[in-house]
């Protein structure tokens, strides 16, 4: 009886150990050196039917395939220029959506779906990928 219930809990034991050490292997592993990521650098203008930019419109940039995914938002400056760049654990998704929001209420928002395809791609390094686009939005009114 003794002699089984020694197995038994060394069985155990080292199912246990086998387990925590290959999760803390793991854990140290991307601790260590990284997880892969990309960047999403898009920037443009944002200008209303006549040509005149547009100061404080809200540009939302977000990527597709991600189940954790946390959008980007900046806001056009004085000449109507916006720059964002979205970082992502991951190598993301092979599309992204940017979204013009005007602040103000005049004019009617607008978006864009954006293919990897049509963006200028870098690989940097083993780990990381850097995507890069120019979009320009022309809003009309309401």
């Amino acid at each position: 009886m003794k002699t089984n219930f020694r197995q038994k809990y060394n069985n155990l034991l080292q199912r246990f150990i086998r387990l925590f050490s290959l999760s803390s292997v793991a854990f140290v592993l991307t601790a260590c050196y990284g997880c892969p990521y990309a960047e999403y650098d898009v920037e443009g203008y944002v200008y209303d039917e006549n040509g005149n930019m547009l100061e404080n419109m809200q540009v939302v940039v977000r990527t597709f395939d991600q189940e954790w995914d946390y959008p980007d938002t900046v806001y056009t400056n004085a000449d109507g220029h916006y720059h964002a760049i979205h970082s992502l654990t991951s190598n993301g998704g092979d599309c992204m959506e940017v979204i013009v929001h005007d602040t103000t209420g005049v004019y009617a928002s607008d978006s864009t779906h954006i293919s990897s395809g049509k963006m200028k791609v870098e690989d940097r390094d083993s780990w990381s990928t850097y995507y890069s686009m120019r979009q320009d939005f022309k809003l009309e009114k309401k």
